[in-house]
């Protein structure tokens, strides 16, 4: 209970501390001046020109991060290719408009693969040390 207290009167301090700036601060403080119509329109473009160079200042961190993990990599970014490939598609033959013969290598062993209106069918697996050594 004085612990949910001691948090009511904290946030009433801060509140109230973020609050006075923005009736102009102490009562003796002398009011703004109104802007003048070329004054406006320069801060404008002033306004449009920050935006433009933070956009090129976050654009050009985003290029400089990609190109830092891209040298740590291997020229590959993480998010993109993992450095093992465990599946590789070795050879695709087209069997009409829509099937097709895949041969699969994942890791050891190559896998020949039937595939037909977004179906896949095991039709061979083949060990591929073997596969080598046969003539």
């Amino acid at each position: 209970m004085i612990r949910k207290q001691a948090i009511n009167r904290c946030i009433y301090i801060v509140c109230a501390l973020l609050v006075r700036p923005s009736f102009g601060g102490f009562i003796g403080s002398q009011p703004l001046p109104l802007p003048t119509p070329k004054t406006d329109q320069v801060t404008q473009w002033l306004g449009l020109w920050e935006v433009c160079f933070a956009l090129l200042v976050i654009a050009g961190m985003i290029f400089a991060i990609r190109w830092v993990f891209g040298r740590m990599n291997g020229g590959k970014t993480p998010l993109i290719a993992s450095k093992q490939r465990n599946i590789q598609i070795i050879e695709r033959k087209p069997l009409g408009g829509r099937q097709s013969l895949l041969l699969v290598r994942c890791r050891d062993t190559e896998v020949l693969l039937h595939q037909s209106k977004g179906r896949l069918t095991t039709l061979c697996v083949v060990d591929a040390e073997n596969a080598k050594e046969a003539p």
